[in-house]
């Protein structure tokens, strides 16, 4: 019975021999057989992995009392012992089986990251930055990849499709993120089911007019949106953009309903900014980064951006706070995102490297020079804030 407690290992022959008198028998078994559990536990997980085909235990004693007292203490440790391996030994298998992850260096390969944008656009700006300083900080060549078009969706299936080995990411934001589902109300995966890595940087929302407009103050905007709400035409990317968020937001704290007014949707935030210009839109919107060039070159004015603190590049602005209106928070953010289930060594390995590199002058440098700020959030920090944004976003757009 003893013998058929032990699963069908393939052993071909174990001994154990005492040949004592009573006493320096049992002390001599002590010793040799019945060694400390996690000895006795890697022997018998031994014998599950090697396959052994029989355990014979054979004692040659002296005398009939001996036998028993052997057999009684021999069946009581290996019945604790085969106790233990049984819930053990899967697991100490699956650990064999294959190599833990921790044991793999990371990255040990190209990794490609996935931009859901074009060439030259914010989120591509800060792909290539994060890129550049992490190669050279990792030794590891990184291809920033544009995939536009299709609302992002397409650049998010590749993803979400991917290995979760920490080889394919994306260059994420609102738009790719928790603004999606106002976008499109059937979508082919889960937003929240992507593994959130962190944010990198964010850029204000800056509400603008055309420089020929009449408008010269956000109090002006204020007034026509009130006054003739039908009339009231400002710039959108059909729900996906920051430039939605902002002005609904702006829109609620104000009082007006956005149904009563009439946006109009732009290819792109590029020409938004440039249909702005042309008097095309009452307001306009976009980031600092979207803005930069127009306002340098004098054919838009700024009149409120969001933030605690004025952007660098814009410190005429008022902040919307400064304004009155403390609820228009929208934030553009570019971050980086990863398949479902990504395992955790890899999201600490690219926390660790990003919380490095805004210690680094140089790196928060050449973010800056993008229009963006230094604005890092852990992979815990970044799933909150989309989660939140997202509630927003249902509330402001109506979702259910």
């Amino acid at each position: 019975m003893l013998l058929n407690a032990f699963p069908r290992t393939g052993l071909n022959a174990v001994q154990l021999n005492f040949v004592t008198k009573k006493e320096d028998y049992m002390n001599e078994a002590r010793k040799r057989l019945f060694m400390s559990p996690r000895r006795s536990l890697i022997l018998l997980n031994t014998f599950l992995r090697t396959g052994l085909d029989a355990v014979q235990f054979n004692f040659v004693t002296k005398t009939e009392d001996q036998m028993s007292e052997a057999r009684k203490e021999l069946f009581m440790r290996v019945r604790r012992i085969l106790s233990l391996a049984l819930v053990v030994s899967p697991g100490l298998l699956a650990a064999w089986s294959q190599p833990a992850a921790s044991q793999t260096k990371y990255p040990a390969r190209p990794i490609d990251i996935i931009v859901p944008f074009a060439p030259g656009a914010a989120t591509d700006a800060t792909a290539r930055v994060t890129a550049n300083y992490l190669e050279k900080k990792w030794g590891t060549r990184i291809n920033v990849i544009n995939k536009p078009g299709g609302n992002s969706v397409p650049a998010n299936l590749e993803v979400y499709n991917a290995a979760p080995d920490g080889y394919t990411l994306m260059l994420d934001s609102q738009s790719s993120a928790s603004m999606l589902p106002a976008a499109m109300r059937e979508l082919p995966f889960k937003v929240l089911d992507r593994t959130f890595v962190a944010i990198v940087t964010a850029s204000p929302f800056i509400m603008i007019v055309s420089a020929n407009s009449p408008i010269k103050a956000l109090k002006e905007v204020v007034e026509e949106a009130k006054n003739d709400p039908a009339a009231f035409t400002w710039g959108s990317l059909g729900g996906a953009g920051m430039q939605d968020f902002g002005t609904r937001q702006f829109l609620k704290a104000i009082g007006v309903d956005v149904t009563r007014t009439k946006p109009v949707i732009a290819p792109g935030g590029a020409p938004l900014v440039t249909m702005t210009a042309g008097g095309l839109l009452k307001v306009g919107a976009s980031t600092a980064q979207g803005i930069l060039p127009a306002y340098r070159s004098k054919i838009v004015k700024p009149l409120a951006q969001t933030g605690k603190t004025r952007h660098p590049d814009f410190p005429d602005t008022p902040t919307f706070e400064e304004a009155g209106y403390p609820s228009v928070t929208c934030y553009f953010w570019a971050g980086i995102s990863a398949p479902p289930k990504l395992p955790r060594q890899i999201v600490d390995a690219w926390n660790k490297a990003l919380k490095e590199a805004f210690a680094d002058p140089e790196f928060v440098t050449r973010v800056k020079k993008t229009g963006g700020v230094p604005f890092y959030k852990d992979d815990r920090e970044t799933r909150a804030y989309v989660e939140a944004e997202m509630k927003e976003v249902s509330a402001l757009w109506g979702l259910k």
